[in-house]
């Protein structure tokens, strides 16, 4: 009996002991960030002024109304100051969002807000149409992608 209840402690022991010195959970490298829908167009020549008025008059305040309602978090223009020729963008657009869901994943509630407020600015799903058809003689769209941000995490000691 005191040989059981001796090998049963001293299992017991080396148990505890074993699990003491097992490995932590190595921790993720990256931590996820905001996701972004970022945008090249090419402004068509002699259409830089007439682009940015439409920038200027209608993607704005749309974009400054679904950031008001925390449909997106932020966006952004930027410019490049060289062309690699003709084709090539000149000017870019970034809409960032919270995650992935909120970028591609438009359920019928967000669908709602995003179009309440288009109707708003426009007035009508015909004139909504008809300004945004008018795009096609300014610029192209050279690109659209999704990317998301990383933060690095310190390697663990």
């Amino acid at each position: 009996m005191n040989k059981t209840v001796f090998s049963v402690l001293l299992v017991l022991l080396f148990s505890v002991a074993a699990m003491a010195q097992a490995p932590s959970p190595t921790p993720t490298a990256t931590t996820p960030g905001n996701v972004s829908r970022v945008t090249h167009f090419d402004v068509l020549p002699g259409q830089g002024t007439a682009f940015q008025t439409f920038i200027r008059t209608n993607t704005m305040p749309l974009l400054e109304e679904q950031k008001k309602q925390g449909l997106i978090l932020s966006y952004g223009f930027f410019s490049k100051p060289n062309t690699a020729g003709p084709g090539d963008w000149d000017l870019g657009l970034i809409i960032t969002y919270k995650n992935y869901a909120d970028a591609i994943d438009f359920d019928s509630e967000r669908s709602a807000k995003f179009d309440a407020i288009s109707l708003k600015h426009y007035g009508t799903a015909e004139a909504r149409t008809k300004a945004n058809d008018s795009t096609i003689a300014m610029r192209t769209v050279t690109s659209s992608m999704l990317v998301r941000g990383v933060t690095f995490n310190p390697m663990p000691k």
